[in-house]
């Protein structure tokens, strides 16, 4: 029993002694070390490592529960891209490991790391900058033999939007330099967006590689934050009010930070399948986007019908990959089916390149209503209107099929083709439409037009012109009109088209002539002289006059397209050009009894004779 007191006697009096040493230790260092002092040595060791470190406040010495430096009020910067300040930054290690470490600090085990009131800016010339505020970060028990430890992370980006990491950290070091570095168990939240999944560094954290993967978020919501602060960004009102809103991605990245960034991502978008890469070519300064898909349903993301959706930042979806990297950028994207309602794009592929001010697409390839469209493009942004030059070949295009869904009209049906070079400025669609300018030609093979027989039409003036009584063709005539091959140029002036010339036939009637189509009105207007150089206008048509024959008989017509009550649509001979045809005809002779009965049957008019005759033929319905 006396040597249990003794013993027990002599443990106490030793603890004693060592709380009592170590206390002495404490105010020792805290009063005779000026630790502050340091801050020289310790700016100048950053600048040796490429870091501008400049320690406004003060160093001081922690102990509990750790030993430690806290440091507070610190600037720095990469002299580069990167810089930030810090509220304040603790530093501890283990009792045990201080005293064994022999001062190598790349075996020191059980440290810890904690950051408050971070702020980290990164500006580099080739992107937009990104800011991260408020910062909180901690680890503890800080293993450096590649053993893992936790990291919690807490901060503000995009203009107050919150996020939050954690992770399992493991770290590899010799002699003072990281070799490795993996993160384990990572979760990120921003919003209501959470992403997992893993990341490793490894040859000096020189190359990095991951994965990560996203929960079901609504893109929309997204979008919708990020118009906040991007005004390019505009989210319009859909037709389907659930489009994107079931959005996925996974993702795989390579990381040399010495050469190239390569993302391979897959999103699924209400339930459609996108193929989405990224390379960022740092040697270069250059941004490659790929995207492509199999099919996708567009139908539900065109805006809502009836919405008055706002177009005013029509370029904005091509522009902003371009505007989100600074140096050269490059899209291209292969889609094998776009589906709309009434038809679909197939084989689209399209590369455009540039920067955030101008834009070119050398390539523009896509199968559409049983043809093809080719075409390249520029887009300058340089100024607040952006102005635009586009040269399309179209190839085979069904008019039949195309016409109805792209314009609401029926009246025309054959095979085009066409060439043009176009240009213009505008953000919004009509804007655009009121500067287009250019020229181009076209042609349209087996064409057809619905609604005029023009052969019955001629028949019919023809039989006006002989028996002097406004009478119509006896023949038997099917609706509308075949005709030959037709071909013409076009001129585009401040959204006025003007077709300066064109030519056709229809059995022996030769037809050319003029025309304009003014796309802000959607009204056309064409003008046709129809010409017979025989005694018949077709095998099965009608005999003319001689007098008729090799003589251009005028035809207008005129309808707006699209739906509404100032859609319609009539051809017709034309007044005035007709009266002086008739005059012509009377004075020279044709039949002194013709002209009295062209005179007996017009409707009385002292001033003009030939005003009534006129009326009764062009109040006529031609069809």
């Amino acid at each position: 029993m006396v040597i249990v007191k003794i013993f027990f006697k002599w443990v106490t009096t030793s603890l004693i002694a060592v709380v009592t040493l170590v206390s002495a230790a404490i105010i020792y260092v805290s009063l005779a070390v000026d630790i502050n002092g340091f801050k020289p040595d310790i700016e100048s060791r950053a600048r040796q490592q490429g870091w501008d470190l400049t320690i406004d406040g003060d160093l001081a010495w922690t102990f509990f529960p750790q030993p430690g430096i806290s440091i507070e009020q610190v600037r720095f910067s990469d002299q580069v891209a990167a810089s930030g300040t810090l509220d304040s930054l603790t530093l501890s290690v283990g009792w045990i490991d201080l005293l064994s470490t022999g001062g190598d600090v790349s075996h020191l085990q059980g440290g810890s790391i904690q950051v408050n009131g971070g702020q980290l800016l990164y500006k580099a010339s080739n992107s937009l900058p990104m800011q991260l505020d408020n910062i909180s970060l901690k680890t503890s028990n800080i293993l450096l033999d590649g053993s893992t430890f936790p990291l919690t992370a807490s901060m503000q980006a995009l203009s107050g939007q919150k996020f939050s990491i954690a992770a399992d950290i493991a770290v590899v070091a010799n002699s003072g330099t990281v070799q490795s570095l993996s993160l384990s168990d990572l979760t990120v939240l921003l919003n209501d967006i959470e992403i997992s999944g893993s990341i490793e560094a490894s040859n000096s954290l020189s190359f990095i590689e991951g994965s990560l993967q996203t929960n079901t978020f609504s893109l929309v919501q997204q979008l919708e934050r990020v118009a906040k602060i991007l005004p390019i960004v505009s989210v319009p009102k859909m037709a389907d009010p659930s489009a994107m809103t079931n959005v996925s991605i996974e993702s795989r990245f390579t990381f040399d930070t010495q050469a190239i960034l390569d993302i391979d991502s897959r999103m699924m978008l209400d339930g459609q399948t996108i193929e989405i890469g990224l390379q960022v070519d740092h040697q270069r300064n250059k941004l490659t986007t790929l995207i492509s898909a199999d099919v996708i349903n567009a139908s539900n993301y065109l805006p809502k019908p009836g919405s008055n959706a706002d177009n005013s930042s029509l370029f904005a979806p091509l522009a902003i990959p371009f505007a989100l990297w600074r140096g050269q950028s490059q899209v291209e994207i292969t889609l094998g089916s776009v589906q709309f309602n009434d038809f679909s794009v197939d084989n689209f592929y399209s590369n455009v390149f540039g920067n955030n001010r101008v834009l070119r697409m050398t390539s523009l390839n896509a199968d559409l209503f049983g043809g093809q469209i080719n075409a390249i493009a520029k887009l300058d942004m340089r100024s607040a209107t952006p102005e635009f030059s586009l040269q399309p070949v179209i190839n085979s295009l069904d008019l039949g099929a195309a016409l109805p869904v792209l314009a609401d009209n029926k009246a025309i049906t054959g095979i085009a083709n066409l060439t043009a070079s176009i240009q213009g400025s505008g953000n919004s669609l009509e804007s655009i439409i009121k500067s287009l300018s250019g020229s181009g030609q076209f042609d349209i093979g087996s064409p057809s037009y619905n609604e005029l027989n023009i052969e019955q039409t001629f028949c019919n003036a023809a039989a006006f012109f002989s028996s002097g009584r406004g009478g119509q063709s006896s023949q038997q005539w099917a609706p509308g009109t075949e005709l030959q091959d037709l071909r013409g140029k076009f001129q585009l002036n401040r959204g006025n088209l003007k077709i300066d010339d064109y030519s056709t036939a229809t059995g022996n009637l030769d037809i050319a002539g003029r025309g304009s189509v003014d796309l802000v009105k959607q009204q056309y207007s064409i003008a046709a002289n129809v010409l017979l150089d025989s005694a018949i206008t077709s095998s099965n048509g009608c005999s003319v006059n001689q007098r008729l024959q090799n003589r251009q008989i005028p035809f207008v017509c005129r309808g707006s397209f699209g739906k509404g009550p100032d859609n319609s649509a009539y051809c017709k001979p034309d007044e005035k050009v007709l009266k002086s045809l008739l005059k012509n005809t009377v004075f020279e002779g044709l039949s002194e009894k013709l002209g009295e009965s062209l005179l007996k049957n017009a409707d009385k008019d002292e001033t003009d004779p030939l005003k009534g005759l006129l009326n009764n033929l062009l109040k006529r319905k031609l069809k």
